[in-house]
């Protein structure tokens, strides 16, 4: 767990500092003579790039659907089939890196295990000669 909440926090960083060399690396179309580097946006602007805005809208439109459906006496039709839709949205917002590890080792090229994980070998090892016995196999 720890291992992923580690690899999780240096893709956000690494995610954060692309955003940032993308942005430099625009031209700004600001055409006045002032010193600031981003040119003036718009509020409107600003609500449309706001990273929750998406998520916001998805929201609403589940709520005034659900609530459309259980007018009808479909709503818990609707909560039930919304279900595998939500864990299809959640599987798809991140995607792991080239190098990066699935918790699974069967996703794993090679069936590469992470670190500290606990396998029915290093069981049965630990039965058979104590938990002494034990080392990281290569």
């Amino acid at each position: 767990a720890v291992v992923s909440t580690q690899s999780t926090g240096k893709r956000k960083q690494e995610l954060r500092k692309q955003k940032k060399s993308a942005n430099k690396s625009q031209p700004t179309t600001s055409t006045t003579s002032d010193s600031s580097s981003e040119p003036p946006t718009s509020t409107v602007d600003r609500l449309i790039n706001h990273p929750l805005t998406i998520p916001f809208l998805k929201l609403t439109l589940w709520i005034s659907l659900l609530l459309f459906f259980a007018h009808h006496q479909f709503g818990s039709v609707f909560f039930l089939l919304s279900i595998p839709v939500f864990v299809w949205q959640s599987m798809e917002e991140y995607k792991r890196g080239p190098r990066e590890l699935s918790a699974y080792s069967v996703f794993n090229k090679k069936l590469e295990r992470l670190d500290g994980t606990f396998t029915s070998e290093q069981w049965e090892r630990e039965l058979k000669y104590g938990p002494a016995a034990v080392r990281k196999q290569d």
